[in-house]
């Protein structure tokens, strides 16, 4: 029989997906590792020649895979805004009455931008509740409630301004997913190949790829891992400059109605997501 521990940062939906993910992995071998939260599973794959190879897996790997099989936009983009909207979810529902969780949103607060996701959602009970103790710990902490020296209390005010809890979970989570990346990068060749096939890598995530690879590969992948991830944004930049040099060129009277191609139409919006790495809004 196969069990598996319920991490406190799951939903039931993404802890139940995980699981079975594993079985259509057609997962041959399973153990624990130390921590008690990931399982780990041997998967087989048949190769074209009738050989099989056996690869190492766990839940954390399957995540990666799952996020790079939709070969759509940038992967890491892809990845934080999971985050964010499981984030965002998990906050409104009964998670909102957990003590521990309450402590940290009371703490940290939100960002601007991860206010405005949770204002979009249909939940405005739990988010009241949720603003109404983060208000008792900003007057708390920041105002003279404490009784402590107004630099102390301006020093406090200023830090709640600067964290959110959404951001520290999906700082976390991106933390996982990078070193399950890395791990299927290096010991993987169906996933390598299958990062070669994603449709591109925006401008700040292929610098923060390039630089992360520089400690958690080896010489002996690191260079295609470059390679690769140089391709697939350089790419992304040329098609995204031709779409803005069609756009501009559809001012001139000469072009007046001239149907523009897709890449020309959002050239603007296009660009804009590539160069700052933030997902245009539904």
């Amino acid at each position: 029989m196969l069990s598996c521990r319920f991490h406190k940062n799951d939903t039931l939906f993404s802890f139940m997906e995980r699981i079975f993910a594993v079985f259509i992995m057609k997962a041959k071998t399973f153990e624990k590792n130390s921590a008690g939260i990931f399982w780990l599973f041997t998967a087989e794959y048949k190769l074209p020649t009738g050989g099989v190879v056996l690869i190492s897996k766990n839940i954390l790997t399957v995540r990666v895979e799952d996020i790079f099989e939709k070969k759509c936009g940038c992967p890491i983009c892809l990845t934080i805004k999971a985050s964010e909207d499981n984030s965002c979810e998990y906050i409104s529902g009964s998670a909102m009455m957990e003590p521990d969780i309450r402590i940290e949103t009371n703490r940290l607060g939100f960002c601007p931008e991860h206010f405005d996701m949770l204002l979009k959602t249909s939940q405005k009970l739990p988010l009241a509740l949720i603003l109404s103790t983060h208000l008792d710990e900003i007057k708390a902490e920041a105002y003279g409630e404490n009784k402590t020296a107004l630099g102390k209390r301006l020093k406090r005010g200023g830090e709640f301004e600067k964290t959110c809890y959404i951001c520290s979970r999906t700082e976390s989570d991106l933390d996982r997913f990078f070193h399950g990346m890395f791990k299927l990068y290096a010991q993987d060749e169906h996933f390598r190949k299958l990062f070669s096939e994603q449709e591109y890598i925006c401008f700040p995530h292929r610098n923060l790829l390039l630089n992360l690879a520089q400690k958690a590969l080896k010489k002996d992948v690191l260079r295609q891992f470059c390679e690769e991830t140089e391709r697939l944004s350089e790419n992304r930049l040329v098609q995204i400059r031709n779409g803005l040099d069609e756009f501009c060129r559809s001012f001139d009277y000469r072009n007046i109605g001239k149907q523009l191609s897709e890449n020309a139409e959002n050239a603007p919006e296009n660009a804009i997501e590539f160069i700052t790495g933030k997902p245009k809004k539904d």
